[in-house]
This record gives structure tokens, C-alpha cells and sequence, in this order.
């Protein structure tokens, strides 16, 4: 039971940031824990149960807007709520197009290849796919300009949100950023800093209640069967205390450290270690 306490303590803390928190996840469940890597990667996304229920909670109001923004006739609702209802819409199907596909590679493929080496190869993967963030972050976080949803036409919105979820759908590997590949996407189409930071958590909630559902219905791998439910709601509900009471936090943090160092470092670092065991071992 204490392995998975901290696991949800780490996506707690690690889910707001511009670093992989299911990336962190299958590196300690593998590695430290001894979760085989297909139970692992299971657990990176049911872990984000409980932090999407704090980001649910947290941006309550902006959902609300956006659920009557469905039926404009019936409630009161102004063209901001129309437009960030276009964008998570065109978000979310331009996740799926990425996400599906690459969920199904890992997690039928690629996983399964890595049994036989004990997740050494697959912690290379991660730690590649981290430095891989870093790179994205160093190049693209500084280039933010003034663009809000408010002041963009109904086309550019449509292309820039339909491109921000394909780039979310990349995030379905473990490794890869979902916050920081989304954030700095939004950040490289001209949007500002604090536009791009919201719109990446506003995407958050229907692509991780997605890939829940998949978990389910492709069952195979999942954690039902191998976790009981009460461990199941535990991680949630820690997870989620963590991940609420660390969101503001945590957030003012990651505008002030470039975290994309830390991405870089880490992978390099997993590079060093493990690749001499592997070797020489």
C-alpha cells in the first residue's frame, strides 16, 4: 500500500508542472516498486483520476460556462464561454486523433517488449522522451505574444486548439509533458502566458476521463484485477488533497524555474546510471 500513497503523493505534485508526471510515475512504479511496466502504465493514468477531479473542483465556474455555453438560449452566456467551448471541443478531437492510436502502440507493443529486461529499456524511453521535453520547453517557452480566444476569429481558433490537442495526444506516452507540450504550443501560437497556462488545464479533464475510460473497456493490463478498489480510491482521493492544495503553488513555481533543465538533467542522469548496470552489470 505505501508504494501507491507515493505514487499519488508524486502526481500530486508533479501533475501542475512542465514535467511528466506519469513519466515519474512509471520510472518509480518499475524501478523502485517492481509494478510490471504494463500494470505501471495503467497506473500513470489512473492516478490522474484524483488531480482531475482537483482541477473539476478548482475551475468549477469556467466548466459551468462552458456546460451552459451548449445551450446558449436557455442561459446566460457570453462569447468567451462559446469560444472556450470551441476550443475544447476542437482540442479534444484533435487529441483523440494522437492519443488513441499511440495509447494502443504502447500499450499492446511496446510495453510488452520490455518485460524481459527488467524496465531498464523502458526507463531509457521515458528518460529520452523527458529529455525530449526539455528541448521543446527551452525552445518554445519564450515565445509567447498577446493572443487571447477573445481576440482571435472563429478559424484561427479552430486551427490553433484542433493543433494544441494533437500535440496533447503526443502526451499519452509516459515522459512526454501533457502541461508542458500544451503550454508550449499554446505559447508559440501567440497566446499569452496566463491565457495558454489555463486553456492547457481546461484540456486536461476530457482527455484524462478518456483515457480512463479506454483503460477500462480495453481491460487487458488494467489495474482492475491486479489493484483493489479501495487501494484504487485511496490513490484518488490522495491524489487529489495533494494535487488541490499544491495547484496554486505549485503554479506561481513553475512561471518562475525553467523547468526544462530539470527535464534535460533527469534523462541524462537515467542515461548514466542505467546504461553502465545494463552493460557491465
Amino acid at each position: 500500500m505505501i508504494e501507491y500513497i507515493i505514487i499519488a503523493i508524486l502526481q500530486g505534485l508533479f501533475e501542475w508542472l512542465p514535467i511528466s508526471s506519469s513519466g515519474q510515475v512509471m520510472i518509480v512504479s518499475v524501478n523502485f516498486f517492481g509494478i510490471p511496466p504494463e500494470q505501471a502504465f495503467s497506473l500513470s493514468i489512473w492516478v490522474h483520476l484524483g488531480t482531475t477531479i482537483a482541477v473539476l473542483l478548482k475551475l468549477r465556474k469556467d466548466y459551468f460556462q462552458i456546460i451552459k455555453s451548449i445551450l446558449p438560449g436557455k442561459f446566460e452566456v457570453d462569447e468567451s464561454d462559446i469560444k472556450r467551448r470551441n476550443w475544447l471541443i476542437f482540442a479534444t478531437l484533435g487529441t483523440a486523433v494522437t492519443a488513441i492510436p499511440l495509447y494502443f502502440l504502447f500499450k499492446f507493443v511496446i510495453v510488452e517488449g520490455f518485460n524481459a529486461v527488467q524496465g531498464d529499456v523502458l526507463t531509457l524511453v521515458i528518460s529520452g522522451l523527458l529529455i525530449i521535453t526539455g528541448i521543446v520547453l527551452l525552445v518554445f517557452r519564450k515565445n509567447f505574444g498577446k493572443k487571447t480566444i477573445n481576440t482571435v476569429s472563429d478559424r484561427e481558433l479552430i486551427k490553433d486548439s484542433s493543433i494544441s490537442g494533437l500535440i496533447q495526444g503526443i502526451a499519452i506516452l509516459p515522459g512526454i509533458s501533457r502541461s508542458g507540450f500544451t503550454v508550449s504550443t499554446i505559447l508559440f501560437e501567440k497566446y499569452n502566458q496566463d491565457q495558454s497556462l489555463k486553456l492547457s488545464f481546461l484540456m486536461s479533464v476530457p482527455v484524462a476521463l478518456a483515457s480512463i475510460g479506454i483503460d477500462i473497456i480495453v481491460g487487458e493490463g488494467s489495474v482492475f484485477g491486479t489493484i483493489d478498489l479501495l487501494t484504487i480510491l485511496i490513490i484518488t482521493i490522495i491524489s487529489f488533497i495533494v494535487g488541490y492544495l499544491s495547484m496554486e503553488l505549485l503554479l506561481k513555481i513553475a512561471q518562475k524555474i525553467n523547468f526544462s533543465y530539470f527535464c534535460i538533467l533527469y534523462g541524462v542522469t537515467s542515461f548514466i546510471i542505467i546504461l553502465p548496470i545494463m552493460f557491465f552489470g
